[in-house]
């Protein structure tokens, strides 16, 4: 049977442990809820050294490096020292070997023809998917104004299959019955 003082660590148990490398909430956990024997539990090592972060945070810090970071440079390969010391990239720096590497996703208009469109009421995405998606030409793509809703709708009835189908009007349809009336 287990006696009450079986789970009080006294101040020698906690420094014993901790000449053996282990924290001080892992003894806690071992003795009070693990129930390990004191024995044991202050003897045995932890099977989990503490991670590679917190050996090295203050001067990944101090480097402006984050945690993600580290850890994301970690996984593609690079050396520990590499991973801790080469500052990140700033977004123009990302940006240009961006340019670098895929030349069609670099921006495809200039300031001043950006510029010619928000002067035609063109917003850059607009301008951009005339241009990319549509295939329009760039000179038709910035001087052309933007439709209003009014013009749309107008455009679409005329275009519609719909528009084209005639309904015929209620007399038209009584003067193809072929329906005598009999007079009560």
């Amino acid at each position: 049977m287990w006696n009450p003082y079986d789970y009080y660590i006294t101040p020698e148990e906690y420094a014993i442990a901790e000449q053996n490398g282990i924290r001080l909430k892992s003894l806690e956990y071992r003795v009070r809820r693990g129930c390990w024997d004191k024995e044991e539990a202050i003897t045995i090592p932890t099977q989990k050294e503490p991670s590679e972060w917190s050996k090295i945070k203050n001067i990944s810090l101090k480097n402006g490096i984050s945690r993600q970071t580290f850890s994301a440079r970690r996984k593609r390969g690079w050396s520990l020292a590499d991973a801790i010391t080469i500052p990140p990239l700033t977004k123009d720096e990302i940006i240009a070997r961006a340019k670098e590497k895929n030349p069609q996703k670099a921006p495809t208009f200039t300031e001043e023809q950006v510029k010619r469109a928000e002067e035609n009421g063109i917003s850059y995405t607009t301008l951009y998917d005339r241009v990319k998606r549509y295939k329009w030409d760039l000179e038709e793509a910035i001087s052309t104004p933007i439709l209003s809703a009014s013009e749309c709708g107008r455009r679409g009835r005329e275009r519609s299959y719909w528009s084209k189908i005639v309904i015929p009007s209620r007399e038209e349809m009584m003067k193809r019955r072929k329906l005598t009336y009999i007079a009560n």
